[in-house]
């Protein structure tokens, strides 16, 4: 689609104005906060550099893609803001994907104008249309201004995970800020009007609520509701997510618990209950979830379903022809058990400088570089046994890397092309970058 039926003369005079407007109630926010909270001296640089990432997506998907998803999540979101506008009972019912027939393709007309076919067929990705309506409705419409407000949404749940690492390892506010709200890749493909900006938004700012909620036991009915609200986003936009999440989640509470417990015979007697419990609290947790988690409700459509994507994203008309290989998949368990190395390591570090494909991967590859180089200093520098000791010793890290390896796992073992891969494993940067650092830091403390 060309460029110029997206951003229209109104831009010229409505994006000052709405970036003025951000930045005044960021600075607004910075100052009720930095008194008590010194990061929040980094709230405002973050949020900038957020923008300007937008900015620079924006640029990219528009004038180097040509369009791309982000400019058919926009014209999904515009033509339910309009059907709202024409018939609100049948926009309400698309809005909210209620069980009704006004909830349907008919309902739109050539004066709502049609959502992008494509996406209409696939509620998860529909779903992100829906999420953006009421982005669309304070942006006026404007392109340029709903991607600003979704990667700011994006931004407030980063922010959220920095804050959580600042809370629990204090002193290393500043690094937490280079890697946390300033990673180029986060600034860049956590922003714009798609899936992988709620989802990075609602995975990191689920964390902080879970801390909230279930560690500290503070702030009970906000965080309820956060987390709640978290939780329906990534299950509605990308379920698999919360598969990874989940267990990294109650093995975090239950160290958290074990920790708290000094007398050692009173911890001894108390592991075996705790245990079962958080087991059968995730049994519940999973059975209860699997009707809502569609193909990823149990193991074999889920093996089923990554075997579906990994040949979608074979087709070089969208994806490109910059593809990788992690060996035969067979579709078995015991076949994914095998290349779950290969798979986690690819997520993690790849693509690697000699892996570059096009200008969107450049940023990508230097991070990966730089973390694999990290990695392997500190694993030759510290013994597999002491690592282990140290993090199993830190509920929240035990997390993060928890999370980092389930989620690299799955976004490995379906993809095949570093040009989606970038993108797809963005969620899991927040949390394993920072946790290296940390493991860093506790080496250099020893």
């Amino acid at each position: 689609m060309d460029a110029n039926q997206i951003i229209t003369i109104n831009d010229l005079y409505l994006v000052p104005i709405y970036i003025i407007l951000v930045l005044l109630f960021a600075n607004l926010f910075k100052s009720k906060w930095i008194k008590k909270y010194p990061e929040y001296k980094y709230f405002v640089y973050g949020l900038v550099l957020k923008l300007i990432g937008v900015s620079f997506f924006l640029l990219i998907y528009l004038y180097y893609y040509g369009g791309g998803d982000t400019v058919s999540y926009f014209l999904g979101s515009r033509a339910i803001l309009n059907l709202l506008i024409q018939d609100f009972d049948k926009g309400l019912a698309v809005l909210f994907n209620l069980d009704s027939p006004l909830n349907t393709w008919n309902s739109f007309n050539q004066g709502t104008t049609y959502p992008p076919a494509y996406i209409w067929r696939d509620e998860q990705t529909f779903t992100v249309c829906r999420y953006t309506v009421p982005l669309l409705f304070l942006g006026s419409k404007s392109f340029i201004i709903t991607s600003f407000f979704t990667s700011i949404l994006s931004y407030l749940g980063t922010w959220k995970l920095f804050r959580l690492f600042n809370i629990i390892y204090k002193g290393h506010t500043k690094h937490f800020a280079y890697i946390i709200l300033f990673m180029p890749s986060l600034l860049f493909w956590g922003s714009g009007i798609m899936k992988d900006s709620y989802v990075i938004g609602a995975t990191c700012w689920i964390s902080y609520n879970f801390y909230k909620l279930f560690i500290l036991r503070k702030d009970i009915t906000l965080n309820l509701l956060l987390f709640v609200f978290n939780s329906v986003v990534i299950i509605s936009v990308k379920s698999y997510v919360i598969i990874s999440l989940i267990p990294g989640m109650l093995i975090w509470l239950n160290n958290s618990y074990l920790i708290s417990i000094k007398n050692t015979f009173l911890k001894i007697l108390t592991l075996p209950v705790l245990s079962l419990i958080i087991i059968g609290l995730g049994f519940f947790t999973f059975n209860n979830l699997s009707s809502l988690l569609g193909v990823y409700g149990d193991v074999d459509s889920a093996i089923e379903q990554a075997q579906i994507i990994r040949s979608d994203l074979l087709r070089s008309e969208q994806y490109g022809t910059n593809n990788y290989d992690i060996g035969k998949f067979d579709g078995s368990f015991s076949g994914l058990i095998a290349t779950a190395p290969i798979a986690i390591f690819t997520a993690l570090f790849r693509p690697l400088i000699f892996e570059i494909g096009s200008p969107t991967m450049f940023l990508s590859a230097i991070e990966n570089t730089i973390l694999l180089i990290f990695t392997i200093y500190i694993l030759v520098r510290t013994s597999p046994i002491r690592l282990f000791s140290f993090v199993r010793k830190e509920p929240f890290l035990f997390y993060c890397f928890i999370f980092s390896f389930l989620f690299a796992f799955g976004v490995g073992i379906a993809g095949t092309n570093f040009g989606a891969l970038v993108r797809y494993k963005t969620p899991l940067i927040p949390f394993f970058f920072p946790a290296i650092y940390i493991v860093n830091m506790s080496r250099k403390d020893n």
